[in-house]
């Protein structure tokens, strides 16, 4: 099952199903296996900014 993170700055989300072409993250990549240098697109929050959404 994908899961989906949240950037606690601007409220970008990252899924994992989808992926994040802005940046060149096919659909699938898990959240663990982006690197420690991952930044939100939107506003270069570090990943430790990020919270997985829970439903």
């Amino acid at each position: 099952m994908y899961k989906t993170y949240e950037c606690q700055i601007c409220h970008y989300v990252y899924s994992e199903a989808s992926g994040e072409s802005l940046v060149g993250i096919g659909a699938g990549v898990r959240w663990e296996d982006l690197g420690d240098e991952f930044q939100c697109p939107h506003c270069q929050a570090k990943k430790k900014m990020f919270k997985e959404v829970v439903s």
